[in-house]
């Protein structure tokens, strides 16, 4: 009897203690929605969270580093100067909306293809 009782008594903790509350994550610093529309073309969006790196971006971690690098000013970004694109027109409307470190992050441009883009911003708009 007293064997059953004391089953009894730690499956009832173990039961108890599964139905817990999760422990939450962490609420990213850094939440940005990213877009990147061709002229004549697709639109690819995605969401970038930083600190911790995450979201629906497929390369996070390296876009939160390149922003982070300029302190979430995304105009500040120019990676390659010196790229050689060619002169192909297809332009590329990308954008940068959301909050950065509490701070209000609204930020577009329109580079004239797609080589353009990468040369400037690296791993921010590869979508």
């Amino acid at each position: 009897m007293m064997r059953a009782l004391g089953a009894a008594t730690l499956c009832g903790v173990l039961v108890l203690g599964a139905s817990s509350p999760a422990v939450a994550a962490a609420r990213p610093k850094a939440q940005l929605k990213i877009i990147d529309s061709v002229k004549g073309g697709s639109t690819s969006t995605a969401w970038l969270n930083c600190a911790p790196a995450g979201g629906t971006h497929p390369n996070a971690r390296a876009a939160c580093r390149l922003l982070a690098g300029v302190h979430g000013y995304p105009e500040r970004l120019n990676l390659d100067p010196d790229a050689v694109c060619t002169k192909e027109l297809r332009p590329h409307a990308v954008a940068v909306v959301g909050r950065w470190y509490g701070r209000t992050v609204r930020w577009g441009k329109v580079f004239g293809n797609d080589c353009l883009v990468k040369a400037a911003t690296g791993a921010l708009f590869s979508l």
